[in-house]
C-alpha cells in the first residue's frame, strides 16, 4: 500500500486549483473553508502557524555552503539521472536533490524552468524546510518521512502557488533516516498527479541498492578485519550493524553510545569495550578484575544520577539530569520493569505521555549504549545500582 495520496484528477485539475485557493484564504483568514485540505497539508500548514509564520511575507530562502556529510545526497546522482533524466527533455520540469536538512545540492531542467525557479532561489544552495519556506515538497517530505506532492495552493507561501512539487525521501539504511529528497516540479498547470509515485519507486529503488552496497561493505568488513577466534566477541561497523560475530546470539544492529570512551552494556555480551579497527568497531567484554566481570555503576543522587565504567585507564562518567534521572532512579527501584504508561505516570504525572518516555528513552540508549532494555522497561542486568538518595 502507498504512503502517499495523489494531490489532484487531471480532468478537474484547473477548477481543483480554484477550490485550494479559496481553502488557502479561507484557512489563513479564520474562516471556514469550502472544503478541507489533505491531511498532510493541513499537518503542515498548522505546523507553520504554530510557528507564528505568515503566508504572505515570505523570507528569502537562505544558503547554505554544503558539508561534506550533507552532500552524501549527491552520490545518488547517477541513478537518478538514469530513472529520471529522460523526463528532462521536457522544458517545464525540474529534478532537484536536496540533502537531508532540506538544502538544495543539485538540480537539471530546461532554461525556461531553470529561469523560473531562480525566481524562488529554488536553485543549488538554497535552504527548502518547513521552518525556511513553508509547506513544500521537500521540506513537508523531510517532515514526514514519507512522498509527498504539493499542488499549487497547497504550497503555505502565495509565491509558491503557481507550482506543482512532489518529493521523496532518500532512506539511508545504515541510519535508518533520510540521506535526502529527490524532487520534481512543474509549473502548476503543466503538472502530472503520478509524479509523486514516480519519485517514490525511485527513491525506493535507491534504498534498495544502498541496502545492498551496505550488505557489501560490511562483508568487506569482516573479511579484512583479524579477529579473536575464540571467545565472545562482535565486529560492528561505525552505524553498530554487525558484521561478524563469536559466541554471542547478536542481533542485526546494536545500539553504539556516542563517542564510544569507557565501557558501555551490549546485548549478548554484558559490559564491553570497544577496539577501534578499519570501518568499525571490535567488541569484547570488558576486562574482569579477580575473576569479576567488569559492571557498569550507577549512582543514583537526590536528582542526578551518575554512570561509570570502573577499573578502566580513562574511566567514562555520563552525568544524566531531568527526566532522563528520574527514568532511570524509577527504573532502578523497579528492578522487575514497569510498562511505558507506569513510567510514564511516574516521570511525567500523566499515562499518556508514553511518547515522550520512549523518546527519552531513546536518547539515554544513543548516549550510553543499551542501558535501558524494553519489554518491560528495566535497566540491564550488567548494571549495578549504588543508590545514595
Amino acid at each position: 500500500m502507498n504512503s502517499y495520496d495523489i494531490a489532484f484528477v487531471p480532468s478537474d485539475e484547473r477548477s481543483h486549483r480554484e477550490v485550494l485557493e479559496k481553502i488557502h484564504a479561507a484557512w489563513f483568514r479564520g474562516e471556514r473553508p469550502p472544503a478541507q485540505p489533505r491531511p498532510v497539508i493541513r499537518d503542515s500548514w498548522l505546523r507553520l502557524k504554530r510557528c507564528g509564520l505568515n503566508p504572505v511575507n515570505q523570507p528569502a530562502a537562505v544558503a547554505d555552503r554544503a558539508r561534506g556529510d550533507d552532500a552524501a545526497i549527491l552520490a545518488v546522482l547517477p541513478i537518478v539521472r538514469g530513472m529520471i533524466g529522460p523526463l528532462l527533455d521536457d522544458d517545464h520540469i525540474l529534478l532537484v536533490l536536496a540533502d537531508a536538512n532540506g538544502t538544495v545540492r543539485w538540480r537539471a531542467g530546461g532554461r525556461a524552468i531553470l529561469r523560473r525557479a531562480d525566481q524562488l532561489a529554488f536553485r543549488p544552495g538554497g535552504h527548502w524546510s518547513e521552518k525556511a519556506v513553508g509547506t513544500n515538497a521537500i521540506g513537508t517530505a523531510l517532515s514526514t518521512g514519507t512522498p509527498v506532492h504539493v499542488h499549487a495552493a497547497e504550497h503555505f507561501y502565495l509565491s509558491h502557488h503557481g507550482w506543482s512539487c512532489a518529493a521523496a525521501p532518500v532512506i539511508d539504511p545504515r541510519m535508518m533516516r533520510p540521506l535526502g529528497v529527490i524532487d520534481l516540479s512543474s509549473p502548476a498547470d503543466q503538472a502530472n498527479p503520478m509524479a509523486v509515485a514516480l519519485v517514490a519507486s525511485v527513491a525506493r529503488q535507491i534504498g534498495v541498492e544502498l541496502k545492498e552496497e551496505h550488505r557489501r561493505d560490511l562483508g568487506r568488513l569482516a573479511a579484512a578485519t583479524r579477529t579473536p577466534g575464540a571467545g565472545r566477541w562482535m565486529l560492528v561497523d561505525d552505524w553498530g550493524w554487525v558484521a561478524a560475530a563469536e559466541g554471542v546470539a547478536s542481533s542485526a544492529r546494536i545500539r553504539l553510545p556516542s563517542g564510544l570512551s569507557g565501557s558501555f552494556p551490549v546485548d549478548g555480551l554484558g559490559v564491553a569495550g570497544a577496539e577501534r579497527v578499519a570501518g568499525g568497531w571490535l567488541l569484547r567484554p570488558a576486562a574482569r578484575s579477580e575473576g569479576v566481570q567488569a559492571q557498569l555503576e550507577l549512582t543514583i543522587g537526590a536528582h542526578r544520577c551518575w554512570l561509570a565504567a570502573p577499573g578502566a585507564k580513562a574511566t567514562s562518567i555520563h552525568e544524566l539530569t531531568g527526566r532522563r534521572a528520574s527514568i532511570v532512579a524509577w527504573l532502578a527501584d523497579h528492578p522487575a520493569g514497569v510498562s511505558a504508561r507506569e513510567l510514564a505516570e511516574a516521570v511525567y504525572g500523566r499515562p499518556d505521555a508514553v511518547a515522550a518516555v520512549r523518546a527519552e528513552i531513546c536518547r539515554v540508549n544513543s548516549a550510553l549504549g543499551t542501558v535501558v532494555q524494553s519489554r518491560p522497561y528495566r535497566l540491564s542486568e550488567s548494571i549495578r545500582v549504588i543508590d545514595e538518595r
